[in-house]
């Protein structure tokens, strides 16, 4: 694609800006059942999206392939479509910026085919042989993915991004009188030759043994450890409250809170594109806004909300740097990257300590229907374990928590300190929290 062949046209056509954002990705995944190679893909995927802008209204189209003979073509539809734009908000295309660029940390090998398979047979056997309750290997599989994304506008931006990532993953289920349950685990593997098979199988089933002879426990309100996991899962349900695109239309429960204690002051919220502690970094978002590391939630107070382009000039500020596409074909949506609540100074184990009696909460379901983002109401099924004394007494399933997200986050007694980002761009620590109320028998 000849870009400035593209632009210099769309200018000429009256277009007041063209942007040309190119993703590319590449991926191999291998999965692995009952002692040989069940399916092997591979995809090597790239498209183009175009967005002119005209009027201060944008039109978007994008492109699995470019012609560049089809230019006036091409750039006649997306003035069409700009024209019946009835959006308020005007459309901004980036001007240049500089920022100070960091890459990964990660250092990938690439393994061979020959490899994989022989890794991955080493786990299934491994897993087989972790537990005499394993009824069943349920799935066993690689992925690697290289991705990259390329964003040229006729304003003078070109700026570049890619990532990689390698995972293993193990699945397992495991039955004891009568009940089953599975478990499952998730590496990120930078080198497979040093990954230990017989590491892996023991997460992944004792990720299942630990929930046998789960029962509930007496309705009521109780003090609750949600584990990291879990309050991941909660919290990544509900970072779109902290979108400047939701709050300026009135759909966030943070409308109306700049300055004010939202959480417990033992809270704070940061989002940072740039760490390199993550698996994946972005020195520049999907309009070409250079990335910065923003506080949130400092101690409690709200004092940071997300922006893209179009967000900011609504409310008056700079974007943040959180403009991302869902891949080259979507549209460009005010995101978190990167995001975590600050952990805290003791372990888990100090944790139970400070609980004594109460419920550790590690698996939270109906995150989809049992959550209201605007009240941030939820009613959750779970499981996890009761705690006696500072230390883990049975399983627990078949219960429901429920609460108000915003009170729950004003009753924290402690933070853990076992934030681990794994393979997420979104993590929270371990939190000990002063009571929840839970319905069970």
């Amino acid at each position: 694609m000849n870009k400035q062949k593209w632009i210099v046209r769309a200018l000429e056509m009256g277009v007041d800006g063209l942007e040309i954002y190119e993703g590319q990705s590449a991926e191999r995944s291998v999965a692995w059942f009952d002692g040989q190679m069940d399916s092997f893909v591979t995809s090597d995927v790239k498209g183009t999206a175009l967005r002119a802008v005209v009027g201060g209204k944008a039109a978007t189209l994008v492109l699995e392939s470019v012609d560049d003979d089809k230019i006036d073509e091409t750039i006649s539809l997306l003035i069409a479509q700009a024209k019946l734009v009835s959006s308020k908000d005007a459309d901004i295309l980036r001007e240049p910026e500089t920022t100070d660029e960091v890459k990964s940390r990660a250092v990938w090998v690439r393994p061979s085919m020959e490899e994989i398979r022989a890794k991955l047979a080493a786990v299934e056997a491994a897993v087989k042989a972790a537990d005499p309750r394993v009824k069943q290997v349920t799935e066993i599989g690689w992925n690697e993915s290289c991705d990259s994304r390329e964003i040229t506008n006729s304003k003078g931006v070109h700026v570049t991004d890619s990532g990689r990532s390698q995972i293993l993953y193990a699945g397992a289920a495991v039955e004891e009188n009568g009940e089953v349950k599975d478990g499952f685990h998730i590496e990120v593997v930078s080198d497979l030759s040093k990954i230990d098979p017989a590491e892996i199988a023991k997460k992944a089933v004792e990720d299942a043994v630990n929930d046998l002879g789960g029962k509930p426990v007496s309705s009521g309100q109780y003090p609750v450890i949600l584990e990291r996991r879990a309050m991941t899962s909660l919290f990544g349900a509900l970072t779109d409250m902290f979108s400047g695109d939701l709050i300026g239309k009135g759909l966030s429960p943070l409308k109306d809170k700049a300055d004010a204690a939202i959480f417990s002051d033992k809270i704070t919220v940061v989002d940072d594109p740039k760490n390199t502690d993550c698996l994946s970094v972005a020195n520049y978002d999907d309009e070409g806004c250079p990335t910065r590391r923003k506080v949130l939630v400092d101690k409690g107070v709200f004092r940071q909300a997300l922006h893209n382009t179009k967000s900011a000039a609504r409310m008056g500020v700079e974007s943040t740097g959180n403009g991302f596409r869902h891949g080259y074909a979507g549209s460009v949506s005010v995101s978190p990257k990167n995001c975590c609540i600050l952990p805290g100074e003791d372990s888990f184990d100090t944790l139970l300590e400070k609980m004594g009696n109460g419920l550790v909460i590690t698996r939270l379901a109906g995150l989809h229907a049992g959550l209201n983002h605007i009240t941030t109401d939820f009613s959750l099924q779970c499981s996890g374990y009761l705690v006696k004394d500072g230390k883990r007494d049975r399983p627990v399933a078949l219960i429901t928590v429920a609460g108000n997200f915003l009170e729950l986050m004003k009753k924290v007694s402690a933070v853990g300190s076992d934030l681990d980002w794994e393979y997420r761009s979104l993590a929270c620590p371990s939190i000990l929290f002063e009571s929840c109320a839970v319905a069970g028998e």
